[in-house]
């Protein structure tokens, strides 16, 4: 396969990556990535320090999002690529979703308290430092607290679905995420719909063969293809997926610069230069 050019999921530290906006971008560029996007999660303030790097170094940047969404009891994502900034409708519904992460991640902290942890609401604050606060900040200060070994097992033993200070977040439905995003003329894909075994948390989607053509109705575009550690079979079955209801393969490596070495890094994972191609052409007709 050709060097890898294209990473369309990316997280700085203005959401759960670690990275700030410039760091991330330098990294692309030395690892040799030309069209990039930064899709921090329920948030785009991170988007114009990055662009600026971007133009510095030549990388083209696409304007991300990533929105947390409730099916079936399960978290699913879904991924806006070309998004409006000056849009005050979505920033606001934006500024919600991050409020309703906030009120999540302090009854978490309550619960973990109650359980016998020794940890606090800001300490995960400082840990964050940006508005958009999620388990993962509460993971890295269990790991910090030495209540875990590493974010994963952090996930493992305390904020999974079935672990004990998990609390679930009041989250819209991914048909309506999609909406939200085409509302925005924004391009809305499908994310990771299959095991991560890399990422903590990140299970197969349920009913997954029905909720696609939901999601189609509703204008979903692309779906996730090449992502993180995804094997062949994964990939081939997600292939099949994006050819049978016409959606563009898009994919990337979800970097977060965790301390996980399962982690891909940026350019280890991506779609083709035809899926930007394609990306390109169908924001321009949503405009």
């Amino acid at each position: 396969m050709d060097h890898i050019k294209v990473d369309l999921h990316l997280h700085t530290n203005h959401s759960d990556g670690d990275l700030s906006p410039s760091d991330l971008v330098e990294l692309c560029f030395e690892r040799g990535l030309q069209t990039i996007a930064v899709t921090d999660h329920d948030t785009t303030s991170a988007l114009q320090e990055a662009r600026e790097c971007a133009s510095k170094f030549g990388i083209r940047l696409i304007n991300g999002i990533e929105l947390g969404t409730n099916y079936l009891d399960d978290e699913v994502h879904i991924l806006g690529y070309g998004i409006d900034l000056q849009d005050a409708g979505f920033q606001d519904k934006l500024s919600i979703f991050r409020k309703d992460r906030l009120l999540r991640g302090k009854k978490i902290i309550e619960k973990l308290v109650s359980i016998g942890l020794n940890i606090s609401w800001e300490m995960v604050r400082n840990i964050a430092k940006g508005d958009s606060v999620g388990r993962p900040h509460i993971a890295m200060a269990l790991v910090e607290l030495g209540y875990a070994a590493n974010i994963k097992d952090a996930f493992k033993k305390y904020l999974n679905t079935d672990s004990p200070g998990f609390i679930p977040r009041e989250m819209v439905r991914p048909t309506e995420a999609v909406e939200i995003l085409r509302d925005n003329g924004a391009l809305p894909v499908l994310a990771h719909p299959l095991l991560s075994n890399s990422k903590s948390g990140r299970k197969s989607i349920q009913n997954l063969v029905e909720l696609i053509p939901e999601l189609c109705e509703a204008g979903l575009m692309g779906i996730e293809v090449y992502y993180g550690d995804y094997d062949s079979q994964q990939v081939s079955r997600l292939i099949e997926l994006a050819e049978k209801y016409s959606l563009i393969k898009c994919g990337g490596s979800d970097y977060h610069n965790s301390e996980n070495r399962d982690d891909p890094h940026p350019g280890d994972v991506g779609p083709p230069q035809e899926s930007v191609k394609q990306i390109d052409l169908a924001i321009s007709r949503e405009f």
